[in-house]
């Protein structure tokens, strides 16, 4: 018998899907496995299915040495007797006006066969563009707009993706580099998958090489500034309705705080003073003025 990649308890109308993964490698500043939360969160999203068990099975271990619980897959009892399979979070949920949210765990075996159950899941809920999100660190002003890069599985997206202030990444180009989950996605859509259009957006959340006295390395942990730089996108690329307004307010809030961290930390220490300022002036990054009311002040307001 064939095997079912996928099981879904309702088809709705879908065009985008938003792709978000838990405990995966590109996942700075929260942006990954975040964004995919706060967006399910905060739509209400249904969750209408996932992948199946056998998916799992294979490309999921059940533990990795010292690391207790972390791998293995949900089960739950009731009454003592079990009420659920084992299964790793790979769901899809409805965010309504044609928008599905996908937030799954980063395959650690067989890429081929999650891959083609990915495939499969989008080609069966019939989405017209996928998106997959993640985030990488690095030494970002904190009060400017993030960078957000791209890569895209198929050369006909380039006209539309040139409006939205997107930096085209030319990661491994010059020497062997891993891809990410979402890269490796795109880069199955644009061999395996051609029906597919698979869109990777990578933003680039504060984190600088040095710590505080508390030994805590100094960045942005969860960068919704980075969410709003991601989602302002999004929302005029494919005409979402979002409001965008509370990403926005803990963007600044966030920024504020982690500059007044490096300001302290540059009055008493001329290595980190240098380093901010060799960070400012090498930090590159294409701005988009959004189409809608809530955009940031510029840079010059003050943000306390």
């Amino acid at each position: 018998m064939e095997e079912k990649y996928c099981h879904f308890t309702d088809l709705p109308k879908a065009d985008y899907l938003i792709a978000g993964w838990r405990r995966q490698w590109s996942d700075g500043g929260d942006i990954s496995s975040g964004l995919s939360r706060y967006l399910i969160n905060k739509t209400g999203a249904k969750k209408i299915g996932q992948m199946s068990t056998e998916v799992g099975n294979i490309c999921f271990p059940f533990h990795i040495a010292g690391t207790h619980d972390i791998f293995r897959p949900r089960v739950s009892f009731k009454d003592g007797l079990p009420s659920s399979p084992p299964t790793w979070e790979n769901a899809f949920y409805d965010a309504g006006d044609g928008l599905i949210i996908f937030r799954g765990n980063e395959p650690w075996y067989d890429i081929e066969r999650y891959g083609a159950a990915f495939f499969d899941a989008i080609n069966q809920l019939g989405v017209k563009q996928t998106i997959n999100i993640e985030g990488y660190n690095g030494p970002a002003p904190p009060e400017l707009e993030r960078r957000v890069s791209c890569v895209y599985s198929d050369a006909s997206m380039r006209g539309k993706l040139d409006q939205y202030g997107f930096q085209y990444s030319n990661y491994g180009s010059t020497g062997r580099q891993g891809p990410t989950i979402g890269m490796a996605l795109v880069n199955m859509a644009h061999y395996k998958y051609p029906q597919n259009e698979v869109l990777r957006i990578g933003a680039m959340a504060p984190m600088y090489p040095f710590t505080t006295q508390k030994n805590r390395q100094v960045g942005i942990n969860t960068d919704h500034r980075a969410y709003y730089d991601i989602m302002r996108r999004l929302r005029d690329m494919y005409d979402l309705s979002l409001d965008l307004t509370e990403l926005r307010d803990l963007g600044i809030k966030e920024s504020a705080a982690l500059q007044k961290t490096l300001d302290r930390i540059s009055e008493n220490n001329q290595e980190a003073k240098d380093i901010i300022a060799k960070a400012a002036a090498e930090y590159e990054y294409k701005g988009y003025v959004d189409q809608m009311s809530d955009t940031l002040p510029p840079a010059t307001e003050d943000l306390s």
